[in-house]
């Protein structure tokens, strides 16, 4: 009994998924260990209780923003709002905006989610042309358009634009586009070639599914890489025009599986979406799992949900310096590159601060101006981390401290990364976008 058991299960694996390939680099597949999603727990933890309480004394109050959010309104979500919501404020979000799948039974502007909801500011958006698009008006009559002219529509009518999924799009030069993502989290999850393996295998799934329940913010985060690529890229357009840098949640909360019994002896295995992807026969599935004698077709057997919007949400934000908490205060913020990016799932990145001085008078992030040899930047940070001060794409000058200067000796674009000592190892935290010293 016990041979063909084991040969069933090493036969179901082999049929879903096939081998997994090995890759020499650390993935999310190696990060996945029950011991190791512990200690981040504790780190997470431990950073919370001993957070500093450094002030920052400047004009503008920090609200968190997520970019690149998906709901039911886009064909690969089943997201409504009152959940989304919901997850938004659990993750200390204060503005959502949405980039949905244009479609022809509704106008993503008009029909979308705008206005507060439950002290959220959430914003109407698409993802469409390469772009993510935040129009003050429809735009879907200019799908036509090349990518050049349809920014220039958009822009031109006073919304903004970002070049999304860079990773598609390394050669787009748009000129006069208000940024481009600098971190995507569904283009981190594309490049775990294990773990997409993985999801295929019901045995993989049942096992990690303990370590999901048990620690699912950071089950979810561990696909998270330095987004080298993207970062060298953003460099590379923003010494052509300023291009302000955003995360990209990239939210669906449609990555999963859920089995459920059907009739015929059978088992059906969907997606989060409710699309039915294999049947198996119940008796081979009973070997995985032990199927209640008295379950009635319909009963889902097992559901695993990799990315709830809640810890989607809380992985990455977008952090935008305003006046307030309005719509016209989120365009002026992008627009001005007074943003930074942060994994807050590790810590609330909130007092995080990257300035120039000019004679003690302070010049924001995404600010353009001329340079002065007297000039410093300063960074600081409501922990200890490792700054890495970057001029036109190159590092400078690197420091362990909360807060930092560095004499600008010479013109240039600067910007600076935070990485924290989390569990043991070094993680990039923090992103600040660029200050323009001009000669």
């Amino acid at each position: 009994m016990s041979q063909r058991r084991n040969v069933l299960m090493l036969s179901l694996g082999l049929f879903l998924c096939g081998p997994i390939p090995r890759l020499t680099a650390e993935d999310a597949i190696d990060r996945l260990k029950m011991d190791r999603l512990r200690k981040q727990h504790d780190a997470i933890t431990e950073l919370k209780e001993h957070r500093g309480q450094r002030t920052v004394d400047r004009p503008y109050q920090d609200y968190r923003a997520n970019l690149h959010v998906h709901s039911a309104f886009s064909h690969d979500s089943r997201g409504q709002i009152e959940q989304i919501v919901a997850a938004a404020k659990a993750a200390g979000t204060k503005v959502l905006m949405f980039t949905e799948h244009p479609a022809p039974h509704y106008d993503f502007f008009v029909d979308g989610h705008q206005g507060m909801r439950d002290g959220v500011l959430l914003v109407p958006g698409a993802e469409m042309k390469g772009f993510l698009v935040y129009p003050k008006q429809n735009v879907q009559a200019f799908d036509g358009a090349d990518k050049q002219e349809f920014s220039n529509i958009v822009r031109g009518r006073g919304g903004l634009t970002f070049v999304s999924h860079l990773e598609e799009r390394m050669d787009w030069e748009v000129h006069g586009v208000t940024g481009c993502e600098i971190y995507n989290t569904h283009a981190d999850f594309k490049g775990e070639s294990r773990m997409l393996a993985s999801l295929k295998n019901p045995l993989w799934l049942i096992q990690a599914k303990k370590m999901f329940d048990a620690y699912p913010q950071e089950a979810l985060s561990s696909l998270l890489d330095y987004p080298a690529d993207y970062l060298k890229r953003w460099d590379e357009l923003c010494l052509i025009h300023p291009h302000t840098g955003v995360s990209a949640n990239d939210a669906h909360q449609n990555v999963g599986l859920v089995i459920r019994l059907i009739e015929g002896g059978k088992v059906q295995i969907e997606d989060p979406l409710g699309e039915k992807l294999l049947e198996l026969d119940k008796a081979v599935f009973s070997v995985i799992q032990k199927i209640p004698e008295d379950a009635a077709i319909g009963t889902e057997l097992f559901r695993m949900q990799l990315d709830s919007y809640e810890n989607s949400l809380r992985h990455v934000g977008t952090h935008l310096l305003m006046k307030d908490l309005s719509s016209e205060s989120v365009w002026d913020a992008l627009n001005a590159g007074r943003a930074f990016v942060a994994f807050d799932w590790m810590a609330d990145s909130t007092g995080f601060d990257w300035v120039a001085l000019d004679n003690g008078q302070r010049i924001e992030m995404g600010s353009d101006c001329s340079w002065k040899q007297d000039m410093l930047v300063r960074g600081s940070a409501p922990h200890s981390v490792r700054w890495k001060v970057l001029r036109n794409g190159k590092q400078v000058y690197e420091s362990m401290a909360e807060q930092i200067s560095y004499r600008v000796a010479e013109p240039g674009i600067y910007r600076a990364e935070a990485w924290l000592d989390f569990a043991g190892t070094e993680q990039v935290w923090v992103l600040s976008n660029p200050i323009y010293l001009r000669e």
